[in-house]
């Protein structure tokens, strides 16, 4: 197995980058006024609530320590561009972020040592990335005002990339992203009520 200390980082940061966009699609859906994008909108949010859950789930199945993550991947685009103002702002930063994680997960699935729970997770996931990927890229590909928001979040997001390669598989060096706790991490009667769960 790979070092348990960083599978228990790099997990729980995915864990809280899929949790923050739920919570930020869910807010979303306040602003569309378009039936179609408040169904994406909804179905999206419920998608990237129960990624947390899986990734939860995984770290309890490997008995992996408990870490709790202050800022997630996305949020430190902020640290190189203006916040996301618009819906057409937050999709195309979703986007862009989506784009990373598939890449990412992707290179996750080659990792010969990868367990067998974080690599049914990294499969599950993919799929629906892929999903979320052909929804966002077709709505932003029909709105040319798409395009500047699109450049700016792929830039934020290769400056964000660069930053952290000097961190490889030490992200717990990374300043301010989060903090190892200990305690039980799950209860086995929870645990038992979703085995059937992917």
């Amino acid at each position: 197995m790979q070092n348990p200390r960083n599978l228990a980082w790099r997990l729980s940061w995915y864990r809280q980058s899929e949790l923050e966009g739920a919570l930020l699609l869910g807010r979303m859906v306040r602003q569309a006024s378009d039936p179609y994008l408040i169904a994406r909108l909804t179905r999206h949010c419920a998608d990237e609530a129960r990624h947390a859950w899986l990734w939860e789930r995984t770290l309890a199945r490997l008995d992996l320590v408990a870490v709790r993550i202050y800022k997630s991947y996305q949020s430190l685009y902020l640290d190189h561009t203006d916040p996301p103002t618009s819906l057409e702002d937050v999709l195309a930063m979703t986007h862009v972020f989506e784009q990373r994680v598939h890449q990412r997960f992707t290179d996750e699935l080659g990792q010969p040592e990868l367990p067998a729970p974080a690599r049914r997770t990294f499969a599950t996931l993919l799929r629906d990335e892929e999903a979320h990927l052909d929804w966002i890229g077709r709505w932003l590909g029909a709105r040319s005002s798409a395009v500047p928001a699109l450049r700016r979040y792929r830039e934020a997001d290769e400056r964000v990339y660069q930053q952290l390669m000097p961190y490889g598989d030490r992200a717990w060096d990374i300043p301010g992203l989060g903090e190892e706790l200990g305690g039980k991490r799950h209860d086995e009667r929870t645990e038992k009520r979703h085995e059937t769960e992917p």
